[in-house]
């Protein structure tokens, strides 16, 4: 029998994420009473300060019951880049 040594057994795995969204934005929305600015970016994900832009609002407390929005798309992240692990496995016999 041999005692030599085995050379190293290398693997490599590869794994991608993908993030997807199911949720469906308006692109405009009817201000309802008691709604602010605020809570309307909020309830869709958007920035206030994106959704004032957008509506050329220039004063987010004079908002009116009724009056219609444009909603812009909302930010995503998503991780779509593969990420590499390695590893590597030495036996010996023995």
């Amino acid at each position: 029998m041999s005692t030599g040594t085995l050379p190293p057994i290398a693997t490599t795995t590869t794994t991608t994420t993908v993030v997807v969204t199911t949720t469906t934005v308006p692109k405009y929305y009817k201000i309802q009473s008691g709604d602010t600015l605020r809570k309307i970016a909020k309830s869709f994900g958007v920035d206030t300060k994106e959704l004032m832009a957008l509506n050329h609002i220039t004063n987010p407390d004079h908002i009116e019951a009724g009056q219609v929005i444009r909603i812009p798309p909302p930010k995503q992240v998503a991780n779509t880049l593969p990420s590499t692990t390695s590893s590597t496995t030495t036996t010996t016999a023995g």
